[in-house]
């Protein structure tokens, strides 16, 4: 539960601009909880080793055919500096 607090504070840190520092949490945010252009770091093991995922809510929609967010693994040296 309190785990749970933690990432829902960060998120809502990193929606809300109040926050530089990029969020690294263990799942993926649900759909609707980020704004255009937030990006999100997940550690959740699906990009292999020394990779994490990168996801960037894009805005779109699948009705007009943009997916709400897009998902990349990148180098973990490469993303946290």
């Amino acid at each position: 539960m309190l785990f749970t607090g933690l990432i829902a504070f960060a998120v809502a840190l990193a929606v809300g601009g109040t926050c530089s520092a990029q969020v690294i949490v263990k799942t993926e945010p649900m759909e609707g909880q980020l704004r255009t252009g937030v990006t999100v770091l997940v550690d959740d093991g699906t990009c292999g080793r020394g990779k994490i995922k990168l996801i960037t809510a894009t805005g779109g929609n699948e009705m007009n055919g943009r997916p709400p967010r897009s998902r990349t693994c990148v180098s973990r040296q490469a993303d946290l500096r």
